[in-house]
This record gives structure tokens, C-alpha cells and sequence, in this order.
């Protein structure tokens, strides 16, 4: 089994996280599934965003909750990553989706904070339903996306859910998330045999921990070092 390589906030070691220019230069390195944040603005747009502020990422300051979406559009959210993104935004969901749907890329929805049926509505009107999943830390984000988005496959955590059954009964999950030394043969098997799919996430830019995860089957890698998963893919392939 190939797994499906995420990239985490897109190429967010080479472009600016959670823009355009950083989903373009994943899918092109090929990568399979951008995982994005997602955020709203005090007039209920929903924006691909990871902090609360825009502080570290944009030339601009301040919660985005309390902005307006043009205030949110105006911002610079490239040039603090180099001068040669300059121009880059901050990217409203819908675009984003319908930018990734058009590429024909899978989606890893992370809702921050934002209002669930909103988000729902953007994955159904972009047709990217069946190509994304989702998850929050937030447990009334992970209850909204249920409750608004029945047909979006759910994630969770092994560290939130704690075992298999919780994880499926509980939380509705399709997906289990690994990391660490949760991402070993028997938990792997355990997954799979309560009919959960397999991600597993590390920051780590050690080729062996990327041909573990490969040796196990999992489904999904979630990564930053998307250049070393590849040379692994193509060296076992």
C-alpha cells in the first residue's frame, strides 16, 4: 500500500504556510492532501488560517475574530516567509477549496474556530465532500462538524479517543491520527480491525521514521519534510 502523502499546511517549508503558493508547490513536489486551519472573521467569513492572530504569518496585527473579512483581505501573507511571495493573502476557504478541488487534491480540514455549518456548506457547494475529512482539538467543533456534515469522513486522535472503540462509538471516526510510538504494528492492527483508516504524523526529518510508517501500511502520512517522504516512496516502490 502507497500512502497518501499530507502536507501539512501545504509546502510550509518552501512557501508560506496555509497560501495558495504553499498548496501549489506541495501538489507539484506531489503530494496527495493539503491539510489546512480553518478560522472566521467577525462578519462569519471563513478564512484558511492557523493562529487566532495574524500576527506571525501577515504584515498585519490582532484576532481574527475581530476583523472584518476586508480587513482579512488586505493583509500581506507572504512576504514575512520571503520577498518573493509578496501579494499572498490569506485565503478564503470557499477559493481554497475550489482551488484544491480544481487540482484535483484531497482536503485535511482543520476547523479552529468557525461556525460548522458554514464550513459544511463550502465542502458541499465546492464538491469537495467526499475528497476531505476533518477533526478539531475543540470538542464543539468536532460535535458541530458531525451534526452539520454527517457524509464528511471524521479524524481523531489516538491521544484524544485513547483506544479504537472510543474512537469509532464515540467520536465517529473514520480516521485515526498516530504519533510517536503509537505508530507501531499492533496499534496499526488494532486500528484496522475496528475499520478505522490509518494516519500517522511526525515532524521528523528522518527518512527511517518515514520507511516505518510505509513498512506498517498506514494510509496517510502527515508531515512538514514532504521532499524526504517522497525519495523514501520512490526508493521502496
Amino acid at each position: 500500500m502507497t500512502p497518501q502523502l499530507v502536507c501539512h499546511r501545504g509546502a510550509s517549508l518552501w512557501a508560506p504556510e496555509n497560501t495558495f503558493a504553499a498548496a501549489n508547490t506541495a501538489l507539484e513536489m506531489g503530494g496527495h492532501v493539503i491539510e489546512l486551519d480553518v478560522r472566521e472573521s467577525v462578519d462569519g467569513v471563513l478564512y484558511v488560517l492557523h493562529d487566532r492572530t495574524v500576527d506571525r504569518t501577515t504584515d498585519g496585527t490582532g484576532l481574527i475574530e475581530h476583523m472584518t473579512s476586508a480587513q482579512v483581505d488586505a493583509l500581506d501573507a507572504g512576504r514575512w516567509f520571503a520577498p518573493e511571495f509578496e501579494g499572498q493573502r490569506i485565503p478564503r476557504f470557499d477559493v481554497y477549496m475550489d482551488h484544491l478541488k480544481a487540482r484535483g487534491a484531497g482536503a485535511y480540514v482543520e476547523i479552529k474556530w468557525c461556525t460548522p455549518a458554514s464550513a459544511a456548506a463550502i465542502l458541499r457547494e465546492t464538491g469537495m465532500m467526499e475528497h476531505a475529512f476533518c477533526f478539531s482539538f475543540k470538542p464543539e467543533m468536532r460535535a458541530g462538524m458531525r451534526a452539520a456534515a454527517p457524509d464528511l469522513r471524521q479524524m481523531i486522535t489516538l491521544s484524544i479517543a485513547r483506544n479504537m472503540g472510543v474512537a469509532r462509538a464515540l467520536h465517529g471516526a473514520d480516521l485515526i491520527e498516530l504519533q510517536g510510538p503509537e505508530i507501531c504494528a499492533p496499534v496499526v492492527a488494532a486500528a484496522r480491525a475496528t475499520g478505522l483508516a490509518v494516519m500517522a504524523y511526525s515532524e521528523s526529518d528522518d527518512a527511517a521514521v518515514f520507511r516505518n510508517m510505509c513498512s506498517l501500511g498506514v494510509d496517510y502520512i502527515n508531515h512538514d519534510h514532504l521532499d524526504i517522504s517522497l525519495k523514501v516512496l520512490e526508493d521502496i516502490q
